[in-house]
């Protein structure tokens, strides 16, 4: 009798492996629909957007992808970054004084709009010179992603350097206020004065926020000053990678990744799809790539796709396309991680041409 019910059993125990493993190919087949709504959505508009958001898309999809059709993009950023990198250390060199008058401009043109924006500027404004030596700086930076920075600027590229030396980027990445409001552009700015050879501060920087931002004391923090922790050791991870240039061994930063997987929970409830993108990408830059927590994460980000919007809304519901694009590239990159990187480009300085300055080449700034 029970030999007749063995190919009944057979059957139904086939069924159900095959339903659970459709269900991981078709999450697969709903992430790659999703990044290619998102990815048809803005490069049918990225000629629109302010060129420092078409950089700050393009390089990373070249990063992703190799593709060529995203180095026009690229090549055309780094012209005026070679343009007005020229331009300000000419001034420099004539007039001492054109670095805090510049950092003055610099500073009277940032957002006061948010809270988080008035303490940012509050505290540059008590580091004289630390607005235009961080955009200096993060030129200069990707000058040398592209290959460029001693080709295309000459002598002046040694000029940047002597500039940059005596400044006092210690006492400004190391401060409390620059931890607690600044954290991210913070660990930037550290990893890219060592990748530029100017001075190493990564370990009294490491010591410092994990003095400011302890993980046993995490209950004392608000839930704004939380995700500001998470976004600093995030940019930490990506400013290491030479952003998303290079991966990184698996325990090059044990006390993020092992956290980024413990507050799993946490972060799936509270944070901003930017975050939770940004978590993703610094456990696949770690090679956590096949660790369960990306496919967790990768789901809250498919969920949060709007298809009719085609691209992921803001918290608050907004689809604009320029405010979302740091999120929905970021979204893009996890839900499409390659299984190699693809640094630069590199360009070839010969296919460049000088061309008037019009606007701001400064990353964009991201509200969590």
């Amino acid at each position: 009798m029970l030999r007749c019910f063995r190919p009944v059993y057979l059957v139904f125990l086939l069924l159900w492996l095959v339903s659970a493993c459709s269900q991981p190919l078709q999450s697969s087949a709903q992430q790659a629909e999703v990044v290619s709504s998102i990815r048809e959505h803005y490069e049918d508009r990225l000629s629109e957007l302010p060129l420092s958001l078409q950089r700050h898309y393009a390089q990373r999809l070249y990063r992703m992808t190799g593709d060529e059709v995203f180095l026009p993009y690229n090549h055309y950023y780094a012209q005026q970054l070679i343009t007005t990198l020229r331009r300000d250390l000419d001034y420099l060199a004539e007039d001492p004084d054109y670095l805090l008058q510049h950092d003055l401009a610099l500073l009277q043109s940032r957002s006061l709009r948010t809270v988080r924006q008035r303490q940012r500027v509050e505290l540059l404004q008590a580091h004289p010179g630390m607005t235009f030596a961080t955009d200096l700086v993060f030129r200069m930076i990707q000058l040398d992603y592209y290959g460029l920075l001693d080709s295309a600027l000459g002598e002046r590229s040694e000029q940047g350097f002597e500039l940059l030396a005596p400044l006092p980027f210690e006492a400004f990445v190391l401060s409390e206020e620059a931890v607690r409001h600044y954290a991210a552009q913070a660990a930037n700015l550290v990893w890219f004065l060592q990748q530029l050879g100017v001075t190493d501060l990564r370990e009294p920087f490491l010591a410092r926020f994990q003095s400011i931002y302890p993980h046993d004391r995490d209950n004392l923090l608000s839930p704004q000053e939380y995700h500001n922790k998470i976004y600093g050791m995030t940019h930490i991870v990506i400013a290491a990678s030479r952003y998303y240039q290079d991966t990184l061994p698996s325990d090059t930063f044990p006390w993020i990744t092992d956290y980024f997987i413990d507050q799993l929970p946490r972060l799936l409830e509270t944070a901003t799809e930017d975050i939770l993108a940004e978590v993703g990408i610094s456990l696949a830059l770690t090679d956590h790539i096949d660790h369960p927590a990306i496919g967790q994460l990768r789901q809250a980000l498919t969920a949060a796709y709007d298809s009719d919007a085609r691209m992921i809304p803001s918290p608050q519901g907004s689809t604009d396309v320029a405010r979302g694009e740091h999120r929905n590239v970021l979204a893009v990159m996890l839900l499409s991680w390659p299984e190699e990187l693809y640094p630069g480009p590199r360009i070839d300085p010969k296919m460049l041409e000088e061309f008037r300055y019009s606007q701001p080449v400064s990353a964009p700034e991201v509200e969590y």
